[in-house]
This record gives C-alpha cells, sequence and structure tokens, in this order.
C-alpha cells in the first residue's frame, strides 16, 4: 500500500503539483527506481512516498514538531524517500541532482522553521527523511558510540543507560530531538557546562557528499568534519552517523525546581542569579523558566512566575551548601532537591514523567508534553546575554508577558560558563563561548486552530525581541542556529545568495566562523545543491 503507483484522494486538502512538476518527479521517481532495481527491486514500494501514496501525509506529519507548518497552504514535497541503508541515500543525490529537484534532509522534524521539510522556494523539493537509519551501537569498554542521525537523543539516553550508570552523552534535554539535527547545529544539554557541547565530542563521522561518495573523518579531512560539526544541517552533504565519545557521571545525581512569582521577589531573585551564574562549579546546570500564571482560581490575577532548575553531578548534601553560600536568597533546602540517576534527571527536567517510572518511554518518538499538544504552533528566537540586565529591564519583559498574546510564552535562560569558557571560538563552529553569562530562548505557543491568527503572536514576539536590543550581545546579534530564526535574514530562493547577504545571518550564528564555512562549502558544494533558506552559501561574490 505503499506504492507510488497507487492512486487514493488524499482527506487533508494540501496543494497539488502542477503537471510540469509532475512530470518531474515521475521522472525523479523511474530514475530511483533502475538505480534501486539492482540492489532491491522491492525497495522502492518501502522507501518512497508521493502524492498518491496513502501514507503521504502521515509520513510528511509524523516528526513535524511545528504546527505552524502542517496547513492547507504549506509548501510539501513532491517526493518523500525513507532510505533503509546508504545506498538509498547515494540513489537519491544522485536523480534529484539529474531531474533539478532540490533536496531537504529531515533526520527529526524538529527546525523551528521547518527548513527541513517547508521550502518557501517555488521550485520542486524531495525530502530526504532519515528515521529509519537511527541505530545505536554503543561501546562501554571504549566509552563511544556510533549514531545514526535519524536516532532521537532519547533512544541514545536509553541505551547508554542499559549498560552503564556512570556513562552519558551531552546532548539535548529534549528526548524527541533527532540527533543528526541537533549535532549539526552544536547541541548543549545537562552536562555542557562540565563536557562542552554534544559537537564537541564528535570523534568521527560517516557523510555522503553531493557527489554520493561515502567519507569518513580520514578521507573527509578536518575542514570539512570541522564544518559538520557545529555548521548547521543541510549545507555540506548529508551525515548518516556520528562517532561518539562517552563521559563520566556519578551513579547519583541531584535535580531541583524552585519557583517564585512577582510577589515573592522574583525580580530581584533573577537580578541576582546573573552575577554568580558564572560561580557556579562545571558540574552544575542551571536555567530559569519564566511564564504567566494564575494566582486564583477565576483566573483574574495573572502574574509572572519564574522556576529556578538545577542539576547537579553529585548529592544533595554537596549542593544544599553550595548554593546556600553562593545564593542563599534563593532559600533552597535539602527538602527541595531529589536524588536519582543522571538518564532519570533527563525524564524529570525534561518533564516527561516521574523518575520512578519506565524508561522506556525515552524510546517514543510520537510523544508529546501535555502543554505542546495543546499549543503545538510555536514561533521561536534567541539571544546571549554578556551583561546583567538592570531591574528595570525586567520590569519591561513582565509588562509583555502579561498581554494576551503571552498565555502560553516562556522565556528560557540557561547559564553558560564552565568548561564553555575554556573551548575556543573556533573549535568547532558553534562559536558562543567565553563572555557569555547566560542564553536565552524565546518562544510563544498557540493552539493550531489558532494558526489564521499566526501574525499576532508571530508579532508579539518581534516586539519583545527588538524591547530586549539593548541588553543582549551586539556587533552582531548573536543567535543558536539549532533555534532557528528566519527573521534575522535569509537566501534568495533561486540559490545564488550574495557573500553580504548571507553575512547578515550567518554571523549571527557563526561569527568569525563564518567565513571559513563559505570556504568550505565553496570547496565542497560549488553549484549549491545542498541548500535552503539559511544553508551556507559558496562564494558568489
Amino acid at each position: 500500500m505503499f506504492s507510488f503507483l497507487l492512486i487514493l484522494v488524499l482527506p487533508f486538502s494540501w496543494p497539488t503539483p502542477s503537471s510540469s512538476s509532475a512530470n518531474t518527479h515521475e521522472d525523479f521517481l523511474r530514475c530511483l527506481s533502475s538505480s534501486l532495481a539492482s540492489n532491491d527491486s522491492s525497495s522502492i514500494s518501502r522507501l518512497v512516498y508521493t502524492h498518491r501514496s496513502s501514507n503521504y501525509t502521515s509520513v510528511l506529519e509524523s516528526t513535524i514538531h511545528n504546527a505552524r507548518f502542517i496547513t492547507s497552504t504549506s509548501p510539501r514535497p513532491l517526493v518523500i524517500v525513507t532510505p533503509l541503508h546508504v545506498s538509498h541515500v547515494q540513489a537519491t543525490i544522485r536523480c534529484s541532482k539529474r531531474h533539478g529537484l532540490q533536496l531537504r534532509t529531515r533526520s527529526g522534524g524538529h527546525d523551528f522553521e521547518g527548513v527541513s521539510y517547508v521550502s518557501e522556494s517555488e521550485a520542486p523539493f524531495v525530502i530526504v527523511d532519515l528515521a529509519n537509519l537511527r541505530s545505536i551501537d554503543v561501546d562501554v569498554e571504549n566509552e563511544v558510540a556510533w549514531v545514526q542521525s535519524g536516532a532521537i537523543m532519547g533512544e541514545l539516553y536509553y541505551a547508554v543507560a542499559q549498560k552503564s550508570r556512570t556513562l552519558a552523552f551531552p546532548g539535548a534535554l529534549c528526548h524527541g530531538v533527532a540527533f543528526g539535527g541537533m549535532i549539526s547545529g552544536g547541541g548543549y544539554g545537562l552536562l555542557f557546562r562540565k563536557y562542552g557541547l554534544a559537537a564537541d565530542n564528535v570523534v568521527d563521522a560517516e557523510f555522503i557528499d553531493v557527489n554520493g561518495r561515502i567519507l569518513n573523518r580520514e578521507s573527509m579531512g578536518e575542514e570539512l568534519f570541522w564544518a559538520i560539526r557545529g555548521g548547521g544541517g543541510g549545507s555540506f552533504g548529508i551525515v548518516l552517523s556520528w562517532k561518539v565519545k562517552l563521559v563520566r557521571v556519578p551513579e547519583i545525581v541531584t535535580v531541583f525546581s524552585i519557583s517564585r512569582t512577582l510577589e515573592q521577589n522574583v525580580t530581584q531573585l533573577l537580578h541576582r542569579w546573573q552575577y554568580i551564574a558564572g560561580q557556579f562549579p562545571d558540574e552544575m546546570y542551571s536555567s530559569i523558566t519564566i511564564a504567566t500564571t494564575n494566582t486564583t482560581v477565576d483566573g483574574r490575577n495573572l502574574t509572572v512566575v519564574a522556576t529556578f532548575t538545577t542539576m547537579f553531578l553529585g548529592r544533595a548534601n554537596e549542593l544544599v551548601p553550595l548554593i546556600q553560600n553562593i545564593f542563599p536568597e534563593l532559600g533552597l533546602t535539602i527538602q527541595d532537591c531529589n536524588e536519582m540517576s543522571f538518564v532519570e534527571s533527563i525524564l524529570v527536567l525534561g518533564m516527561l514523567q516521574n523518575p520512578n517510572e519506565n524508561l522506556e518511554i525515552l524510546l517514543d518518538r510520537s510523544y508529546r508534553i501535555s502543554f505542546l499538544v495543546a499549543t503545538p504552533s510555536f514561533k521561536s528566537k534567541s539571544d546571549y546575554v554578556k551583561k546583567p540586565i538592570p531591574e528595570i529591564g525586567f520590569q519591561g519583559i513582565w509588562s509583555q508577558l502579561l498581554e494576551p498574546e503571552a498565555r502560553a510564552a516562556t522565556l528560557n535562560f540557561v547559564a553558560y560558563g564552565g568548561v564553555m569558557d575554556e573551548i575556543s571560538e573556533s573549535a568547532v563552529p558553534f562559536p558562543h563561548r567565553k563572555g557569555n553569562i547566560y542564553e536565552i530562548s524565546y518562544n510563544v505557543r498557540w493552539p493550531e486552530e489558532d494558526n489564521v491568527n499566526s501574525q499576532r503572536y508571530v508579532s508579539w514576539m518581534r516586539k519583545l525581541y527588538s524591547y530586549m536590543t539593548p541588553y543582549v550581545s551586539k556587533s552582531p546579534r548573536e543567535a543558536y542556529v539549532n533555534y532557528r530564526d528566519l527573521d534575522i535574514g535569509k537566501n534568495n530562493d533561486d540559490g545564488h545568495t550574495s557573500y553580504a547577504q548571507a553575512s547578515l545571518w550567518g554571523r549571527k550564528y557563526f561569527k568569525n566562523n563564518f567565513n571559513r564555512l563559505v570556504k568550505m562549502k565553496t570547496r565542497i558544494d560549488p553549484e549549491n545543491f545542498f541548500r535552503h533558506e539559511q544553508s551556507i552559501p559558496p562564494y558568489f561574490g
């Protein structure tokens, strides 16, 4: 029933392909079928989904995390290819090039602006969905693992935990993020102040270039290996798998979350936190989530609430006196702390469930936290703070959070420092290292049925972002590529973006590393086959 030969009227009203694009994709399918026939004549029916396939819509939407891009007017691919092994990826690249189709690579669909599965260009495109390429091989003795790009973080955390309570990987907190997309932009999480980014802990990779060659670290060379570890996905080729270092963690870690409202002096607590975040030991992950809450049953008394969250690589009796000494204003007590294994802290802080329940939830690729189900559409932005924000600055934030559009908005502050201060800005393309007190991510959500009014929420986000200008990094105003934001600039649809134009967004993500990325792109993919709205362009002048 998966065959592209099936003809079925889909219940969902997506745009239909034009006659010219229909011819193009039939030619593409013939090319793909011919390429695969010599290896596996039955593969095509299990790999390829078109508008005529009964499962096309379910496959397309299976890993889309932002319902803003699931509308009747959202551009959709002519074909979705779900490869089962390397040769399928090679064939897809070869046939896409031959028949003039753009290629989008999706490892998990977590891209904030949907560029891995939506195109603003009118050119027809194909999605290579790596969800089936998700094997994980953990080598406890050598403390390494090979992880395919389609695996989600939860699957890696689970696989490591089954073999060791004292090994982990410094990846993303969100269990549903796919490994390939996360690591291609840098990737930070609970362990990054101790061990650096996910990208800092890659030791090898299996990569397919624009000519279909399979390369590893030795054959691709150190410059390309540097570029793929944080230079953003979809620019240089397709990384099929990554060899990563595992890191040591204690058998027991400690977690706490303490919430305070405006009426409980949260403004003063936040102001103070900025000054002491850099004093936290490397073993501590510290973040603050800011939102609004109702303090009365009738919902008429809205206030701002900040939740101070910490994961500490040690026992509670070590953490409590440390916090009481550095940050006594928080009022932490031993009763606020919970001890657990590292993998259990992923469950708790990732808001999945209680640590005493089954770890198998980490393997559920379709699991959605309850508030994400209620408000699945969103717009996000990011900033880096190098000097403490004054209290008056926070007052301006509160007034905007109390506006109607911000009912499901959050700000997340994540403390930097630790080993991040010791790693060079040019070690990998991710440059946001020494000098940053913390990172801010801004998120505003709304129900899927309110997508027709999405502009009011996006406008609110842009207004808050503008307000924050005096308080964040400058020249450039830095941003995190894994929190992709097309507002800061994008490429031309024809694939011939000038260096000057691309620099507008490129330097915000990569600072001076952008030049080095452009040089590598010009060398590895001069015709700009691998491209999207914010892919690294070759040098066109």
